[in-house]
C-alpha cells in the first residue's frame, strides 16, 4: 500500500511538472491576457509543487540537520520562483526595482548549492557526530557574496552597465560581465561540484542503486541547462522551463533521490510500526493531535495529556500517564500500576501486621522490665528477710522467755527495742545502693543514733554524739553497723554508759561496763583498749585492725 502510494504520487508529481512546462510552452503569444494567465498558472502550479515537498519532507523526515537544510532550500526556491514573477509581472516599469530584482536572484543561486553541500556533508558524517558549527563557517562567504552581488550599483563588478544606470533593466546588450560575476559563478559551481562528489563516495559505500538515481537526475539535469543555453535560448526558441524552474527542480530531484534512498534518518513505515505496537503510546504534534498510536490506544482528553507534561497524572487509579516533549511535537505513554499497588497494599498490611508485633513487643518489653523491678525487689526482700530472721526468732525467744507479770518483763522488752531498731535501720540499709545513696550521707549515723536512743531503756545512759555525715561506701556501712550490733549485744548485760561517734577510721565506742566480755567474731575488726575504768572500742572501716 506504501509503495502503490508513493508511486502514485510520484507520477502526479511528473504529470504536474509536465503541465507547468506546457503552460510556459504556449505562453508566447500575441493575446496578452492568455499569455499572463499561463505564466501565472505556470507559477502557481511549481508553486504548489515545492510547497507539497517540503510538508512531505517535514513528515517524511525525521528532526534532523539534513531535513533542515533541506526544507531552508525549498523556501528558497520559492523565493527564486517569486522573484522571477515579481521582475516580470510586477515591477516591469521600475528600472531600479528590475535591476535589483535581477541581483536578487544570487541569494538563492548561491545558497542552495551551499545548502546542498551542507546536506551532503550532513549524510556523510551521520547525525550523532557533532561539527555543525563548523558547518555554518560555510555559509559566512556564501552570505557575503550575496551581499556583494546585491551592492552590484556601488562597486560595478559583477555587472558592468554598458548603458547609464537609470536606464540598466538588465536585458541583453546592456550590460557585461565583470570579474565579480565570474567569482560569483565559480563559487556557485564549486559548492555544487563538492556536494555532488561527496555524496556520490556516500552512495557508492551505501547504495549503489542511490548512486545510479543520482547520476540519473544529475544527467537529464546538465542535459536540460546545455539545451536551455545551447539550442533554445541562442536560437529564441519556445522552451518548457527557464533557468530558474531547471536549477531548483534538478535540485529538488536530487534531494528526493537521498530521501528515497534512505540516505536521511525518515519516518517511513513508523505508523505501520506503532500501529502493531503493543505498548500504550501515543506521538502528537505540537497542538496535541495525534500523530502516531500504539495498538493500545492512550485514552485521555487534552486537559489530561496538558497535565502529564508537566508532572505524571492518574487516568483511573493503576494508569499512569507521562508525557514529555520532543522535537516537533509530545510523545505520552501509559504504565499499568495495578501491580505495583497490589505489592504497596500487601506492603501496607505487613507494615501493620509488624507495627502490631512491634507494640505487643513494646508491651512485652514493660511487662519483663516491672517484672525484673519485682525480681530486684523480690531478692531485696528476701535478703531482708533472711538477715532479719534471726534477730526476729530472737526477740520471739525473749518475749517468751518473760511473761507481761514478771519483773524481766520490762528488762526483755527494752532489748527487744534494741533488736528491733537494728531490724528496722538494716532494712532500710539494704533498700539502698550504691547508685541511690548520696556519697556525704548520715544513714550510719541515724542506725547508731536510734539505737542509742533505745539503750536509754535498758538503763543504759546512751547517745551518739560528733561528725554525722560520712563518705563510706554503703558496703562499709554494713559492716560496721553489724560490727556495732554485735558489740552491743555482747556488752549489754555489763554495760552502764555509752558514747558513740563516727571517725575517718571507722566507729568509735566509749563505754563504762561492769565486766569484760570475750568479742565474737565480727565482720569487720574491732580494737579494745582500757583507760581510766573506761572501755574504749574502734570498729575500723577498713581489714587489718587489730582486735581484743
Amino acid at each position: 500500500m506504501k509503495r502503490r502510494r508513493l508511486r502514485l504520487n510520484t507520477w502526479l508529481y511528473i504529470g504536474s511538472f509536465l503541465f507547468a512546462g506546457f503552460c510556459t510552452f504556449f505562453s508566447r503569444t500575441e493575446n496578452a491576457i492568455w499569455n499572463s494567465l499561463l505564466f501565472t498558472l505556470n507559477f502557481a502550479i511549481l508553486a504548489c509543487m515545492l510547497m507539497f515537498w517540503m510538508k512531505s519532507v517535514l513528515v517524511r523526515l525525521l528532526p534532523t540537520k539534513a531535513r533542515d537544510y533541506i526544507v531552508a532550500s525549498a523556501i528558497l526556491m520559492l523565493v527564486f520562483m517569486a522573484l522571477r514573477t515579481f521582475k516580470y509581472r510586477a515591477v516591469v516599469e521600475n528600472v531600479w526595482v528590475s535591476r535589483h530584482a535581477d541581483y536578487a536572484y544570487w541569494v538563492p543561486e548561491l545558497l542552495i548549492p551551499t545548502l546542498f553541500l551542507l546536506t551532503a556533508i550532513r549524510i556523510r558524517r551521520g547525525e550523532q557526530q557533532g561539527g555543525t558549527w563548523r558547518e555554518a563557517y560555510l555559509l559566512i562567504p556564501t552570505v557575503l557574496l550575496c551581499l556583494f552581488a546585491l551592492t552590484n550599483d556601488l562597486h560595478k563588478i559583477v555587472y558592468i552597465p554598458e548603458i547609464p544606470m537609470s536606464e540598466l533593466v538588465m536585458n541583453t546588450g546592456t550590460y557585461s560581465y565583470g570579474v565579480g560575476f565570474y567569482l560569483l559563478l565559480l563559487w556557485m559551481c564549486f559548492t555544487t561540484f563538492l556536494g555532488f562528489v561527496i555524496l556520490l563516495r556516500v552512495t557508492r559505500k551505501r547504495s549503489i542503486g542511490v548512486m545510479i538515481m543520482v547520476l540519473i537526475v544529475l544527467a537529464v539535469w546538465i542535459f536540460l541547462e546545455m539545451q536551455l543555453y545551447l539550442v533554445l535560448g541562442p536560437n529564441d526558441l519556445r522552451r518548457m522551463y527557464n533557468s530558474p524552474e531547471i536549477r531548483c527542480f534538478g535540485m529538488l530531484a536530487i534531494f528526493e533521490a537521498c530521501i528515497r534512498g534512505r540516505l536521511i534518518p525518515h519516518n517511513e513505515n513508523h505508523e505501520e510500526f506503532f500501529e502493531k505496537l503493543t505498548l500504550p503510546v501515543m506521538i502528537t504534534d505540537r497542538s496535541l493531535t495525534p500523530v502516531y498510536r500504539s495498538a493500545i490506544s492512550v485514552a485521555a482528553d487534552r486537559a489530561q495529556l496538558e497535565a502529564a507534561l508537566t508532572a505524571p497524572c492518574y487516568l483511573d487509579a493503576d494508569t499512569r500517564l507521562s508525557g514529555m516533549k520532543l522535537r516537533s511535537g509530545y510523545a505520552f505513554w501509559t504504565q499499568d500500576e495495578t501491580q505495583l499497588h497490589k505489592e504497596n497494599r500487601r506492603l501496607t498490611s505487613a507494615n501493620e501486621i509488624l507495627s502490631e508485633e512491634n507494640d505487643l513487643i513494646e508491651v512485652e518489653n514493660k511487662l519483663k522490665e516491672k517484672k525484673a523491678h519485682l525480681d530486684a525487689e523480690t531478692r531485696v526482700y528476701q535478703r531482708i528477710a533472711d538477715v532479719i530472721y534471726p534477730k526476729q526468732k530472737q526477740i520471739e525467744a525473749l518475749l517468751d522467755s518473760a511473761g507481761p507479770e514478771s519483773a524481766e518483763f520490762p528488762q526483755a522488752l527494752a532489748r527487744c527495742c534494741v533488736l528491733n531498731a537494728w531490724s528496722k535501720r538494716k532494712s532500710n540499709l539494704f533498700l539502698l545502693s550504691q547508685d541511690t545513696i548520696q556519697k556525704n550521707n548520715r544513714e550510719l549515723f541515724l542506725a547508731l543514733q536510734e539505737t542509742a536512743r533505745f539503750l536509754k531503756g535498758c538503763g543504759v545512759e546512751a547517745a551518739a554524739v560528733g561528725e554525722e555525715y560520712s563518705e563510706l561506701p554503703l558496703e562499709v556501712v554494713h559492716g560496721l553497723y553489724d560490727s556495732f550490733e554485735t558489740v552491743i549485744e555482747t556488752y549489754l548485760p555489763y554495760l552502764k554508759r555509752m558514747t558513740v561517734s563516727l571517725t575517718p577510721a571507722g566507729v568509735r565506742l566509749a563505754m563504762e561496763a561492769g565486766g569484760t566480755p570475750d568479742l565474737p567474731e565480727t565482720p569487720l575488726p574491732v580494737k579494745r583498749t582500757e583507760s581510766d575504768g573506761l572501755t574504749y572500742l574502734t570498729i575500723f572501716a577498713k581489714t587489718g585492725g587489730e582486735t581484743a
